[in-house]
């Protein structure tokens, strides 16, 4: 086998394959992130700038983008230990109460059984919560790399010559894997960021309008909760109804509706901004997801989506090949 396309698509698939069981998904989602903040804000200052001062220009802009980014997640992560127990106190009569009136079973009857309950699952996980502590401290250092390469990588020159043998050959082939897979993830994990922003604009009005509480928290959540496919819809639309439903059962019937509308309209959005970019079936999308979190976890379930939709790009490429030509018999000949 020396073909080198085909010695790059082993090589390429033993690299993403080989993350699994190593536990590297934080390293590659945060390294796909940052490559692709990094190439858009290069993209955006190239057209003023020349490419040297466009390209350390892009990586200041992106080092404040990863500030902010950490930031906001701390925030998330604070006002969530300080919020979501107020939410669920307060709900939860509001949940009995509804449940009661309309013949649901539920199993607790009041906040102090569901708070015991709660207590009692810390108390008999204890030991899985300080493994998990010590992964994501883990996981935090792997982000760290993911980020430092992905800046090392957009910070080589690529446009060195390929020398004609076979290491250079594999190389270039192996160099148009990677920015294939950049270019799925771009546009991908893009179009999520930037359908999960319009989403937050949207949810934020109506939060606002209304005077739900927690505006603090349940926004950025929002936001964050939304650039994960599907999933992160269902966890912010809980969210949101639960706090509604803290002031009244009608304005969480309201903000259900609402949600359910700005959701029909995502979809619309999705193909006018995204268009082609994205051109697989809901059914696939979501068979992708549920295997990315079942081989990766969190970083599967934003990752799947684009690493299937990397795959099928490279099925079409390869079925758009030219057959080869056949070999000439020179006993034909005249």
């Amino acid at each position: 086998m020396r073909d080198p396309r085909v010695i790059s698509h082993f090589l390429f698939a033993v690299l993403l394959l080989g993350t699994i069981p190593l536990h590297l998904g934080p390293l590659l989602l945060a390294g796909m992130f940052s490559f692709m903040v990094l190439h858009l804000a290069f993209t955006a200052f190239n057209l003023k700038l020349r490419k040297f001062y466009a390209k350390w220009l892009a990586v200041a802009s992106f080092t404040a983008v990863t500030l902010g980014v950490f930031w906001l997640v701390a925030h998330v992560v604070r006002q969530t230990v300080a919020t979501f127990p107020q939410i669920a106190v307060t709900a939860t009569p509001k949940v009995i109460e509804t449940a009661q009136k309309f013949g649901v079973q539920l199993p607790f009857d009041n906040v102090n059984e569901l708070r015991g309950v709660a207590v009692e699952a810390v108390k008999e996980n204890a030991l899985a919560i300080t493994k998990f502590s010590k992964l994501l401290t883990r996981q935090f250092f792997h982000v760290v790399v993911g980020i430092f390469l992905a800046i090392l990588y957009f910070l080589t020159d690529h446009t060195r010559e390929y020398k004609s043998n076979l290491f250079d050959s594999v190389r270039k082939e192996f160099n148009n894997r990677i920015d294939g897979f950049l270019s799925s993830c771009e546009r991908v994990i893009g179009a999520q960021v930037i359908i999960s922003g319009i989403n937050t604009v949207l949810t934020a009005i109506f939060l606002l309008y209304f005077e739900i509480p927690y505006v603090g928290f349940l926004i950025p959540a929002t936001f964050i909760l939304g650039t994960f496919p599907i999933i992160g819809n269902i966890l912010s639309n809980t969210l949101i109804v639960a706090t509604a439903l803290t002031i009244s059962l009608k304005l969480a019937v309201a903000a259900l509706a609402f949600l359910v509308v700005i959701h029909k309209l995502e979809y619309f959005l999705n193909s006018r901004i995204v268009g082609s970019a994205i051109d697989t079936p809901m059914w696939q999308t979501l068979l992708s997801i549920l295997i990315g979190e079942a081989v990766m976890g969190v970083p599967g379930i934003i990752l799947a989506p684009a690493v299937w939709h990397y795959i099928r790009k490279e099925l079409r490429a390869v079925s758009a090949l030219p057959e080869p030509a056949a070999p000439v018999n020179p006993g034909c000949g005249k």
